[in-house]
């Protein structure tokens, strides 16, 4: 099984996934990891700016790591931001089976009500020991 979680920014995707693989042990991918691999790297030109490009840019790598797991019988969360919201047409049936899609969001007014919490916990996994 592949896990998908999506959303925006600080949405808690991170944390949601560090705890899922704490719980089931199944390896995980991070696409800013990812992100930033290729980009310190030199193997693509992008910035941390071109979101809209990083998107299509790193879902498409994305896309065949994810059908390598399944096509494996391998289990794998992937989480980040760069999951476009019409993931589920680049995949087939028989893919979609094995894919289970978790897309976090904070609506207008929890985000107004807990902006100090959210803000004060928005890197907690990276400050984690």
């Amino acid at each position: 099984m592949v896990i998908l979680i999506a959303g925006a920014s600080h949405t808690g995707k991170t944390l949601f996934a560090q705890k899922l693989l704490e719980k089931y042990k199944y390896p995980y991918l991070s696409i800013d990891h990812l992100k930033m691999g290729l980009i310190r790297s030199g193997q693509t030109n992008l910035t941390v700016e071109d979101d809209e490009q990083l998107t299509k840019y790193l879902w498409s790598i994305v896309v065949e790591i994810i059908k390598t797991a399944i096509e494996n019988k391998q289990n794998l969360i992937v989480e980040g931001c760069y999951i476009p919201a019409d993931w589920i047409g680049y995949f087939k049936q028989r893919y979609l089976e094995e894919i289970k899609y978790c897309c976090l969001i904070m609506s207008e007014e929890y985000i107004k009500n807990n902006f100090s919490t959210i803000k004060q916990k928005a890197n907690i996994i990276e400050k984690r020991l």
